[in-house]
């Protein structure tokens, strides 16, 4: 159904020329692309045996140093994303990661790669 109002009845001079409300600012459009960058997938790293990964995180959690883990969970028969942090501790098989971004992320032990 088309409405069609004749000109001298517009309530206001419509010059014809797009609404902003579809446009995406700059700031939004490079916030949209670094969140897809960060949820793509990586390729499978060498998965690592328990006592090397344990030997890695206890020196990440003693020396303050940062790693970088990948998760062994599929999404779409793809690896998830790795993320980078320090470990700031540990609670029976849950390992708790700072996240460069400051947010503070639990990890099962058994769960990464």
């Amino acid at each position: 159904m088309e409405r069609v109002v004749p000109r001298e009845k517009w309530l206001y001079d419509d010059r014809g020329m797009m609404k902003w409300m579809g446009w995406i600012l700059a700031g939004h459009s490079a916030y949209l692309e670094n969140e897809q960058q960060q949820q793509r997938p990586t390729p499978a790293r060498p998965e690592m045996a328990l006592s090397q990964i344990d030997s890695i995180l206890q020196t990440s959690w003693q020396a303050g140093a940062a790693v970088t883990l990948q998760l062994n969970v599929l999404e779409d028969n793809r690896h998830v994303a790795e993320f980078s942090g320090q470990v700031i501790g540990f609670n029976a098989d849950q390992v708790y990661v700072q996240l460069n971004t400051q947010h503070l992320k639990t990890v099962y032990l058994e769960d990464i790669r």
